[in-house]
């Protein structure tokens, strides 16, 4: 598949600046890292066709996603791998069918990571599981994440993510602030889906990196991979912010480091030294917001998450805290910020310069000019 054509149909699905965002943060891991698909016997027989596109154009990026099959029956686990295999060799797509039991084999491992390496997929089979319970193979699901440091997990699924009686799917869990409430008999998820998050936790438990799982139609897919919105339920195991007045109680070398991580770009070294009215920081400095007064009210002086660290849901987390307990503020963004369009969504409105664009939430209209005014004349602090 050609690369402009590839190109052109992710530009198609999403912003072309959030698809480019995503595509330089997946090259820039370890090739095994990617993700991992799990997809059961009904994808299989139902939605080949969609799920073998979406691999061949991420074939075509050169990502290579590992696909595990036979996750909840495993039963015709190695018939489903054979048919997706022969799918993708017809479509000159390398492919290669593993076997499983246990999942972190050593030979099992090392041959995923040389298939990555050399642009194939690898489809894992466990039909040699079969006789574990589910939550057997979801152990080997896990061995598997954590012995490759999967960044995502995504659970291919018929609709369009997790799904409550009779109300739109669920586009985000926090698992450290939402998993009681969705498991409780109030959460009125399908019994399929009760059991799919009950076990998403305990990956997100027990995996020794960060990692987040999604679960998604494979129609939706790209648009989930691709862009910051995503397409179908993203499960998250959640950070703690941390608040501070001043820079007393913070790790001001550290809260540099990161945000030059995430701009990619030297702080003037005074450029942490003015007034601050409040920090919102990930407990392990993964992101962070600067608010610093100003006569139009607080303004958002810096919003950053380490480069490692974005699509990982920290920076929603964040920004979550900050508009609890600031619902009033400004900002600004160059007009080729890869999160710019994002910004434009969280906004309540927006004023477009050719250097700068400045947004704001619930701020009165009479102190919007004084808002734009402010927000233009601050120095550069890179």
């Amino acid at each position: 598949m050609e690369a402009e054509i590839i190109q052109r149909f992710l530009e198609s699905v999403g912003q072309k600046a959030d698809v480019d965002l995503y595509l330089r943060l997946f090259r820039a891991q370890e090739k095994e890292s990617f993700a991992l698909i799990a997809a059961d016997a009904q994808i299989v027989r139902t939605a080949l066709d969609p799920f073998h596109f979406d691999l061949r154009i991420l074939a075509g990026l050169g990502l290579c996603p590992v696909v595990l099959l036979g996750l909840f029956d495993a039963k015709d686990a190695d018939r489903q791998a054979t048919r997706v295999h022969d799918w993708l060799l017809e479509d000159a797509v390398p492919a290669r069918i593993l076997s499983s039991s246990r999942g972190a084999e050593e030979e099992t491992v090392s041959a995923v990571r040389e298939l990555v390496h050399a642009g194939t997929i690898p489809l894992v089979s466990l039909e040699a599981a079969r006789d574990a319970t589910v939550d057997g193979r979801f152990d080997v699901l896990s061995a598997l994440a954590s012995r490759l440091c999967t960044r995502k997990v995504i659970f291919l699924s018929a609709t369009r993510g997790l799904e409550r009686e009779g109300l739109p799917h669920i586009s985000d869990v926090n698992v450290a602030t939402d998993y009681e409430r969705l498991v409780g008999t109030k959460g009125q998820l399908a019994p399929r889906h009760h059991t799919l998050l009950r076990q998403a936790k305990h990956l997100l438990d027990e995996v020794p990196h960060r990692m987040n799982i999604a679960v998604v139609s494979p129609l939706a897919l790209l648009r989930e991979l691709f862009t910051v919105s995503g397409a179908g339920t993203l499960i998250r195991k959640g950070s703690r912010v941390e608040s501070r007045s001043t820079f007393d109680h913070v790790d001001v070398p550290r809260l540099r480091a990161l945000i030059e991580s995430a701009f990619g770009r030297m702080l003037r070294p005074e450029a942490l030294e003015r007034g601050v009215e409040r920090i919102f920081i990930e407990e392990h400095y993964r992101g962070a917001v600067l608010l610093t007064p100003s006569p139009a009210g607080p303004y958002l002086s810096k919003f950053a998450v380490e480069r490692t660290a974005q699509g990982d849901g920290i920076g929603g987390d964040i920004w979550n805290v900050m508009v609890r307990e600031y619902p009033s503020f400004f900002w600004r963004a160059r007009p080729d910020n890869p999160i710019t369009p994002w910004y434009a969504r969280q906004c309540d409105g927006l004023a477009r310069f050719e250097h700068w664009h400045v947004f704001w939430c619930n701020l009165p209209p009479a102190r919007i000019p004084a808002a734009i005014e402010y927000a233009l004349g601050q120095p550069a602090d890179f």
